[in-house]
């Protein structure tokens, strides 16, 4: 597709196209500039080891914002080498590349790139140097030397992959290339001019995007077909809607082209009776159908299928007239489906095969995991657990995790049963065998080992099997060693993360780290309040903000035999997300918290870590890293506990130094190679169902720095008013409960049950709603949750009251749950819809 990318230019550009007779596609892709891309696996394979590289491509940029990445070999993978060009403001463009001598790169003046127009980009690497050039014009150029580094880094347009970042690009690409030689200007010059052929010395990658129909319906398309014919070099459409103007083909089909749009077909049963498939062509033309293979025949367009498993592919063809060359033939495929062979999928998490350490014989956590395959045909229907006769009753959570709990008569060897059935009645049965002892020992367990998480691969999830328990263990400490990869630590102090996955699906973090300055180091914590999460299979989650190498973690878990003080306990986030601090338009932007106890606690705890982020001279007092500020919670409406959020940092609390930086500036609640410890906060003995929570920011800052403050003056209140790295919390904090029996669990997942009728109307409603109660003697109290769980509204009820009004204007549309609880018990849960 040739572009007219200077008016001078535009006769030449006609005179060309009125020789160019043969019919092509005029098409481009668009980018919606939220989440599109397009992206070919290991790409860097094809330029591993050279010194001459070049990438090529006309763009269209919609609009001048910063941080659009257009095309680039980075992001996943291994080695060192990356290529890359992202624009930042005003049409400047960062031009860079890493070879194995490290960063070479130009950046393009402002005005470099032009919104509303078509350019064509050229970005080279030639030997010693590295050189930009728009629409054939060299814009200017940088040294360079050393060799392109990697074979598994991805070649990805409209988007520069990179973690923590979102480089979306918005607007129209097309005739991209990618070559393993550095092209002239005289080539790049010509390839503007006229289209590549696709076998051209030294091309490894082209694509023409010249398929489906315009704007039309194209969501069969899942792969920009590499024009050289190799289907392993086809790029994967990522996120495009690929219906409509944007996120999709665009453009314009030249006379006697002809694009095929053949929907999707969904997958089949076996049993399902003939249906009609469709397809268009843009030139009105008669689509020819054929079975390529499967369990199946076609008539037409109507498809019959032979009761028979299996996966069938129909090709749609259109081979033109004297008007229309032939259409290339587009491939449509979908499973045909046998109930009895898409079986649930399910495994048990608690207890494990092995020992289960139970000192007395108490009751026992069954926790399951199931899904199902095609789950727009298929779903569970139930899940059933027996142990020694005894039916398990299990609690769903909506998520694939169902628990419950299991009380032993004797110890020794158990037979745990798992029938799972799909919603065609057909099942299968697990067994599962397990060894039920008095006797525990202490315990070393790795819960990570050696986990690497860096720029590429900022998040990392490991499955690890730990002891299966219930009150034998006394202490569960952890150490955490942060070890160097090859080619070196971060240098940064960065924001890190240990979570666990709950029983019930949900994740929850135990550790908060703060990297240290380039160096190994180890830490230690101690994580006996999360002794309820860490049991069974159970996967860790390691999360690394950082551009650079990383660390490798490991985390050594040690079980400490010994009876605690209760056997149970139960985990509720309470705030749990980054804050804004000193912010004059929020001063106080925790939300209160409505906290219902579970049913049997006994005693409590609230967990709370917050590290204070953001600093320099943009923001008052440096906060609001090194800002030391003292907090408070307040509960049931009472200024209860402080929290002095402040750390020395030298000596480290953690003995990680010396270190490189400033690693011994004191800060807001952690230092550069610690974790992040966790305040606790006893709640004591509990004789009330629930409780009201507040966490109060230190109410004497203000930051006169951030753009909410109307008064501030960039040069004089600060340097930069709209500077945006403002100050904040990050906070993960928890109610622990603690009880002798089982605590009630399914608050945070509220589940609709039976035995106790209730209407609410209108549903779905625009805000207020009303409660009718049909034994309201028995009701105590009412609680509405949000999706995730957290209660947002607490109602005691009025004896005398059947009908009661619930005023949720201010809560958001979505659906929410209305839970009845008589004491701690739940009677019955509704769900209502808010427009």
């Amino acid at each position: 597709m040739k572009k007219i990318f200077r008016q001078s230019a535009l006769l030449y550009i006609l005179i060309l196209s009125f020789f160019n007779l043969s019919a092509q596609s005029n098409q481009y892709l668009h980018f919606d500039g939220i989440d599109d891309y397009t992206e070919l696996p290991n790409a860097a394979q094809y330029v591993n080891n050279l010194n001459t590289i070049s990438m090529t491509g006309w763009f269209y940029t919609d609009a001048l914002t910063y941080g659009q990445g257009m095309m680039s070999i980075r992001g996943g993978g291994t080695g060192t080498g990356e290529m890359y060009l992202i624009q930042l403001n005003n049409g400047t463009i960062e031009c860079r590349l890493i070879t194995s001598t490290g960063l070479h790169e130009f950046v393009a003046p402002a005005g470099t790139i032009q919104a509303g127009q078509w350019q064509h980009v050229a970005w080279i690497f030639n030997q010693d140097t590295v050189e930009l050039f728009i629409d054939g014009n060299s814009i200017g150029s940088g040294t360079a030397s050393g060799t392109f580094q990697s074979t598994t880094r991805p070649f990805s347009v409209g988007k520069c992959i990179q973690s923590g970042f979102n480089f979306i690009f918005k607007g129209r690409a097309d005739e991209v290339s990618l070559w393993s030689k550095a092209l002239t200007q005289v080539e790049i010059q010509d390839m503007i001019n006229n289209e590549l052929d696709g076998n051209e010395l030294g091309l490894e990658v082209y694509y023409k995007f010249n398929q489906g129909t315009p704007a039309g319906n194209n969501t069969n398309i899942s792969q920009l077909i590499a024009e050289n014919g190799l289907t392993e070099r086809n790029s994967n459409l990522l996120n495009f809607s690929l219906t409509g103007e944007e996120s999709n083909f665009n453009g314009a089909l030249e006379s006697g082209f002809q694009a095929i749009n053949f929907p999707p077909i969904s997958n089949k049963l076996i049993t399902d009776n003939p249906f009609e498939i469709e397809a268009s062509v843009n030139s009105g033309l008669t689509v020819n159908f054929e079975v390529v293979t499967g369990p199946a025949s076609i008539n037409g367009n109507i498809i019959t299928l032979t009761e028979e498993a299996g996966e069938v592919t129909i090709k749609a063809s259109q081979p033109g007239n004297n008007d229309f060359d032939a259409a290339e033939d587009v491939f449509v495929t979908f499973q045909v489906l046998d109930p009895s062979e898409v079986l649930v999928e399910a495994e048990v998490l608690h207890p494990l095969n092995g020992d289960v350490y139970a000192p007395t014989l108490i009751p026992i956590q069954i926790a399951v995991k199931a899904g199902i395959q095609y789950p727009e045909l298929f779903s569970i229907d139930q899940i059933n657990v027996e142990i020694e006769g005894d039916e398990v009753i299990l609690t769903n959570h909506n998520n694939g995790f169902l628990t419950g709990w299991w009380t032993p008569s004797t110890y020794g060897e158990k037979e745990l049963v798992l029938n799972a059935t799909n919603n065609f009645g057909e099942s299968q049965n697990l067994t599962h065998s397990f060894n039920l002892t008095a006797t525990a020992s202490d315990l070393s367990i790795l819960g990570t080992d050696e986990v690497w998480v860096n720029s590429d691969f900022p998040t990392q999830t490991v499955e690890t099997e730990l002891p299966s328990h219930v009150g034998a263990f006394n202490q569960i400490s952890a150490t955490l060693f942060i070890d160097c990869p090859t080619g070196g630590c971060d240098p940064w102090d960065r924001v890190s993360s240990v979570e666990v996955q709950g029983k019930n699906g949900e994740w929850y973090e135990i550790i908060r780290y703060l990297t240290p300055y380039g160096v190994s180091c180890q830490s230690d914590i101690d994580l006996t309040d999360f002794a309820s999460l860490l049991s069974g299979k159970t996967k860790f989650r390691v999360n690394l903000g950082t551009q650079g190498n990383g660390f490798l973690y490991t985390l050594q878990l040690n079980y400490q035999a010994g009876v605690p003080e209760n056997p149970y306990s139960y985990v509720q986030k309470l705030w749990y997300q980054t804050y804004q601090f000193g912010d004059m338009a929020n001063l106080q932007p925790a939300e209160e918290i409505l906290a219902h106890y579970p049913e049997n606690t006994e005693s409590a705890k609230i967990k709370l870590v917050s590290s204070g982020h953001g600093w320099g001279e943009n923001n008052t007092g440096n906060a609001a890293e090194f800002q030391e500020n003292t907090h408070h919670i307040w509960v049931d409406n009472e200024e209860t506990f402080e929290q002095h959020n402040w750390n020395d940092c030298n000596p480290n609390p953690d003995n990680c130094s010396p270190q490189n930086g400033t690693w011994y500036y004191d800060r807001a609640g952690w230092c550069p190679g610690t974790i992040a410890q966790f305040f606790d906060f006893d709640l004591g003995s509990i004789t009330q169902n629930n409780v009201e929570l507040k966490y109060i920011f230190d109410e004497s800052y203000v930051d006169y720095c951030h753009p909410n403050n109307p008064n501030c003056v960039t040069g004089s209140t600060c340097n930069n008013c709209d500077d945006g790295f403002n100050p904040h919390l990050i906070v993960s904090s928890y109610l622990v409960s603690f009880g002798d029996t089982p605590l009630n669990q399914n608050l945070n997942v509220p589940n609709e049950e039976s035995g106790f009728d209730i209407s609410l109307y209108p549903n779905p409603s625009t805000g207020v709603f009303y409660i009718d109660l049909e034994k309201s003697q028995e009701a105590s109290s009412i609680v509405v949750y949000n999706y995730l769980g957290k209660s947002i509204k607490l109602i005691q009820v009025d004896q005398d009251r059947q009908n009661i009004q619930v005023d949720l204007n201010t809560a958001a549309a979505g659906v929410y749950f209305v839970s009845i609880f008589k004491g701690n018990r739940i009677l019955e849960t509704k769900k209502i819809i808010l427009e």
